[in-house]
């Protein structure tokens, strides 16, 4: 199988981000072994980022991932990109997530990985920090210099932290749903200018919720991660790529990993 040449990833980069004393800070290895998955930690360093942000990376076919420290957020790996999602950060100075990535054994050159963070500031606007190119190498010859069964370690650590009445309480008197949140916007927006916005017809009509002066756009409403999951997928295959899957139980917002667990 023939694969796409070009991806993009980065090592100990640093882009500031909304202001100097707000960076973001990725760091991996500069040689990748195809083959073997290799860890990928992001650093957010947070000044006032308390409310919705989303932090993704695209990357090529030919490579898997694995959900490692989400600090919270929703972990999602669709369609080659890896997302991770918060309804609202985490008020810790320094954000950490991170994740594996594994290259095909067929993949060969160089890649390339690129990233963006989405956030709201104190509800009156929308930042968006978009970082460039880093070149890592796919080589052979490389090893895997962080010790994987300590990284695992980490993980399952930060994922037995949350409270199990939280993961497993079932609170059926209030119905769960998936939505699909396919933009936000400092206008409010009918229909039909968010279709010619986003450049693609909706299925269902829109949700749209204020919060501050920012709008958000939601569209379906379904009772079941893998139904909203394939509407997903849908909008992606026509370019909606910032598209996203968010939960409601009743009029609160939930994570998905907690809307999973009641509807499954």
């Amino acid at each position: 199988m023939r694969y796409p040449a070009v991806i993009i990833l980065m090592f100990f980069y640093s882009f500031n981000a909304l202001s100097q004393d707000k960076s973001i800070n990725v760091i991996t290895q500069p040689a990748w072994p195809p083959g073997s998955y290799v860890p990928v930690r992001i650093e957010i360093r947070n000044d006032g980022l308390y409310e919705f942000a989303r932090f993704y990376q695209d990357l090529p076919q030919g490579f898997s991932v694995r959900s490692g420290e989400t600090a919270g957020a929703d972990f999602y790996w669709e369609n080659n990109q890896v997302n991770f999602v918060w309804v609202k950060m985490p008020k810790d100075k320094i954000i950490r997530i991170s994740y594996l990535a594994k290259a095909d054994e067929a993949l060969k050159g160089s890649f390339r990985l690129g990233g963006t963070l989405n956030c709201v500031i104190e509800g009156d606007s929308r930042k968006t920090v978009e970082f460039g190119p880093v070149t890592i190498r796919l080589d052979r010859n490389a090893i895997v210099e962080e010790n994987l069964e300590e990284f695992n370690r980490e993980e399952a650590a930060a994922v037995n932290a949350i409270p199990i009445d939280t993961l497993i309480k079932k609170e059926l008197s209030q119905k769960v749903e998936f939505r699909v949140q396919v933009a936000i916007s400092s206008e409010h927006l009918t229909k039909p200018e968010l279709e010619k916005r986003i450049a693609c017809p909706l299925k269902y009509d829109i949700k749209v919720l204020k919060t501050g002066n920012m709008y958000k756009y939601q569209n379906g409403a379904f009772p079941n991660y893998k139904e909203a999951s394939a509407y997903l997928a849908g909008l992606k295959s026509q370019g909606v790529n910032d598209a996203f899957l968010v939960a409601y139980r009743g009029d609160e917002q939930i994570s998905i990993s907690l809307a999973r667990t009641l509807t499954e």
